[in-house]
């Protein structure tokens, strides 16, 4: 049976409408509940997640999606790039998506969150895309740092958001993040957030190899870099006043 999201958008096109970032993570949520990934902190594979995610109904239109894994990628100039999702007018309602294995060789992190940013393609900009004539395709650049920057163009925004809330929902990182504080004797105030309301979030001034320390911790809780905790940290406003670079 497909997964099914719903996310406001034009019925014309397909096309997404803008979209909050408290928006995408409720799509990543719904779309994580039904792959019935593993819950709470335990790492999800990229391989569970592929073997999930075969078939998609994006506001009810059905998109089937071809996964590759083994080969390097590259984009239409020949650059190597760590993953794309492509659509072919000769594959009608399927997306091809590729993760390069030679860039992503030894970092299951890696090949994780491109799988997830790449899913985030197929999510929200693929339906549109099955319409047209030609060939659509999006690519995750050669840096892996492309995955965190909050500051790029709309489409890939929405995916690292998605990908961000699918690998490392608000909640279960809060959970996980007070459960270290505690053990590690942080500091904790209540404030603002986007995680389990009436909860704490880690105060600002605790010491910085101990938050590192955190940090780290919360990276092997989730399968993913250190630097994708940093991100999801600020960006659901877990730490008072934020990190320091």
């Amino acid at each position: 049976m497909p997964i099914a999201v719903r996310y406001a958008y034009d019925p014309a096109t397909g096309a997404p409408r803008r979209l909050s970032s408290t928006a995408l993570w409720a799509v990543a949520a719904a779309l994580r509940r039904q792959l019935r990934l593993a819950v709470g902190a335990v790492p999800v594979t990229a391989e569970a997640l592929l073997a999930a995610a075969q078939e998609l109904l994006a506001n009810g239109r059905l998109v089937r999606v071809s996964w590759d894994l083994s080969r390097p990628v590259h984009d239409p100039t020949g650059r190597p790039v760590l993953g794309v999702c492509e659509t072919d007018p000769d594959l009608p309602g399927t997306a091809l998506v590729s993760v390069n294995a030679c860039m992503t060789a030894g970092r299951p992190d890696l090949a994780l969150s491109t799988a997830a940013h790449e899913l985030g393609h197929v999510v929200f900009d693929v339906p549109a895309a099955l319409g047209e004539a030609g060939r659509r395709f999006r690519a995750v650049t050669a840096d892996p740092d492309a995955l965190r920057d909050g500051a790029s163009a709309l489409a890939k925004w929405r995916a690292n958001e998605f990908m961000g809330a699918l690998l490392a929902p608000p909640v279960p990182l809060q959970l996980r993040l007070l459960l270290h504080a505690r053990a590690e004797g942080l500091r904790t105030v209540h404030a603002a957030h986007h995680g389990r309301q009436g909860s704490r979030i880690l105060a600002s001034g605790n010491p910085p190899e101990a938050v590192a320390g955190v940090i780290a911790a919360l990276a092997g809780d989730f399968g993913v870099s250190e630097s994708f905790i940093h991100v999801r940290l600020e960006r659901y406003r877990l730490v008072e006043g934020g990190l320091a670079r």
